[in-house]
């Protein structure tokens, strides 16, 4: 165009051409364009009129002045470049409109005709409104394929209507979900997309409607969306008591509702303690007969604490080699890190092979990506409580696994005719064992390849059931000479969390003679580390193996089901010689694998001298074994 022709003007229409157009035109609203109308609707403090800017514009507002208005846009370029914007003659189209209905303050100023009085306003009936621009600036007014008055005006649930517009929730009438769009549905906090229709929250509807919906469900107090609305175990609410696992029945895994409660539930009905929802090895314990809740024990006043259903199982938090760790985000074994391998697969895969003394980097499987997830568990020491907190008992049973027909029967009666070792702590028993096989450990260190025997040994302790009411258990072998009370004092200097998984270190020796500080001469484990290994000791078997020996694999068992451990560092040091005992800060002592070495030992630990010479004891008399 020209520099002398008119700026754009939109869809001006002449007015000319209009006179001669006998086709009804609805009025203009505030600020719209009203050449083919000629005529506004109701608004303003004074009511609208029509007002003609040249023969191409008009528009509707509440007063006008002749020349050009500020910010005008449209106009023409003289040959100089200069713009001239255009001028509004403010010439009169039809008549001025009566005012807005929101201008009258009192019912009875506000005109019936053409308003209605609603509450404490007047306002313009929704009906009346043929725009749904117009409708959607009205705060009375929804636009539904024609305005109509909003729910949110009403004020009863009696009002709330229509009802296939509007739904009553708690004290307010609302537009329903189900009325909206995908592109609006997002825009409301209540509703969200369900299977391409917009639809209500669960935890807008009322305890009766919740369970009308199969995607909703009622739990503590409020609506939630249902376990099954759920497809992954990283997406399954434990918060609203989901779990992901396979029916009782059989069946497929999925995100179903946990029959078991948590810390704060009444769990008076279901009698269990959920696990996977923070509930690890809990009790579900009575109040009184109307409330019961999980706790890891139970000393409550007033409380009945009875004991209702079975401990819960401890979880161990992590993923064992080779399983998907994209739940726990944490690898059980040490040297494996959690990674992504596909946008299917995120497992536990090795990274580092340790040994006692060298690290060596595994290359990444093929085909892996290799996205780090999370890290692989590594031992960690708990620290003492400290002065003034609760602390652990010390009292203390002790287990002693004997071979038959073998030296440690010899052993096993010396020690309960001296009524000490095991027979001298709160209470003992003593089990059988069978032969083992020698191996060694990666530092060259024979040791009993016995993992299998001492397994099986802490089953039988597991179905004793004795150490359960003790807050410690400590396994002696029959060659070692163990000083219970001292033991007891050791425990107590260490100021161990009550109620905390723990084992002890016993010795501590260079890492590759001592099996970094863990020898299986006299093995101490917290009750709750004996619950925790219980309840995940075949996933230690299945990925540690047992050629570590027992004291290996029970090392690195509780290291991977995240046991700390607390260190006392003399608590014993190996010694084949019985002048050894002569050192009473130590607890135990061993190895002393004769009859008269570990009965000279006793007689030290008891205040009777002996010479011993080149680890020889003469104990100047004959040594009698009864039974």
């Amino acid at each position: 165009a020209s520099r002398g022709a008119l700026a754009p003007a939109g869809a001006a229409v002449s007015l000319e051409a209009v006179k001669t157009n006998a086709t009804a035109v609805p009025c203009a609203a505030d600020g719209e364009a009203c050449g083919s109308a000629k005529c506004c609707e109701d608004g303003g403090a004074k009511g609208l009129q029509c007002y003609a800017k040249n023969d191409f514009w008009a528009q509707c507002l509440e007063s006008c002045e002749k020349g050009v208005h500020p910010k005008e846009t449209r106009g023409t370029w003289d040959a100089q470049g200069k713009f001239h914007p255009e001028e509004w003659s403010c010439a009169l189209l039809g008549n001025r409109s009566k005012p807005a209905c929101t201008t009258y303050a009192s019912k009875g100023a506000c005109p019936s005709d053409r308003c209605m009085w609603k509450g404490s306003k007047c306002l313009t009936p929704c009906d009346t409104i043929t725009c749904a621009e117009a409708c959607g600036k009205a705060d009375q007014c929804m636009w539904k394929g024609k305005c109509m008055e909003a729910c949110g005006s009403f004020d009863s649930q009696a009002t709330c209507k229509p009802f296939d517009k509007c739904l009553w929730r708690g004290d307010k009438c609302l537009e329903g979900c189900w009325t909206f769009g995908a592109d609006t549905c997002a825009k409301d906090e209540r509703c969200r997309m369900v299977g391409g229709t917009c639809k209500d929250e669960c935890w807008t509807m009322a305890e009766g409607e919740c369970g009308k919906h199969g995607r909703c469900m009622w739990r503590s107090g409020k609506c939630s969306m249902a376990c099954n609305q759920f497809a992954t175990k990283e997406s399954c609410p434990a918060d609203l008591g989901c779990m992901f696992a396979a029916p009782e029945g059989g069946g497929a895994v999925a995100c179903r509702p946990d029959p078991c409660g948590t810390p704060g539930e009444d769990c008076t009905q279901s009698k269990c303690c959920s696990s996977q929802r923070g509930a690890s090895g809990m009790t579900c314990f009575a109040k009184n007969q109307y409330y019961a809740t999980c706790l890891p024990s139970c000393g409550e006043k007033d409380w009945s604490c009875k004991a209702l259903g079975n401990r819960s199982k401890y979880e161990p938090g992590c993923a064992w080699a080779g399983a998907s760790c994209s739940a726990e985000r944490l690898c059980c074994n040490v040297g494996f890190n959690c990674l992504v391998k596909d946008d299917i697969f995120t497992g536990c895969v090795q990274t580092v092979k340790k040994t006692t003394w060298t690290s060596q980097i595994v290359p990444l499987p093929a085909g892996w990506k290799g996205t780090f997830v999370g890290a692989g568990r590594t031992e960690y020491e708990v620290p003492a409580q400290p002065a003034g907190q609760p602390v652990a008992t010390s009292a203390l049973y002790c287990i002693m696994a004997v071979l038959p027909d073998s030296s440690e029967v010899q052993l096993m009666k010396l020690a309960k005719q001296n009524k000490a070792s095991v027979f001298a702590c709160d209470d003992h028993d003593i089990f059988h064992s069978w032969q083992s096989a020698k191996s060694g450990w990666d530092t060259g260190e024979a040791t009993l390849t016995n993992t299998d025997v001492f397994i099986n040994v802490w089953d039988q302790v597991r179905d004793a059931g004795k150490y359960e009411l003790y807050d410690w258990t400590a396994k002696v072998d029959a060659d070692a000479v163990l000083v219970p009370a001292r033991l007891k004092q050791h425990i107590d200097a260490l100021r161990a969390p009550p109620g905390r998984a723990i084992y002890i270190k016993n010795n501590d020796m260079d890492k590759g003679l001592g099996n970094n500080g863990f020898l299986g001469a006299v093995e101490v484990f917290s009750k709750t580390a004996l619950y925790v290994y219980y309840d995940n000791k075949e996933g230690c078997r299945a990925t540690l193996g047992i050629q570590a020996g027992e004291d290996g694999f029970f090392k690195g068992c509780m290291d991977a089901l995240g046991v700390g451990y607390m260190m006392d560092a003399h608590l014993f040091f190996p010694d084949r010689s019985a002048g050894v005992c002569n050192l009473q800060q130590r607890a135990a002592y061993h190895p002393l694998k004769k009859p008269e070495d570990w009965q000279c030992c006793m007689d030290i630990i008891n205040g009777k001298p002996h010479k011993v010479e080149y680890g020889t004891c003469d104990l100047g008399y004959t040594l009698k074994i009864e039974g």
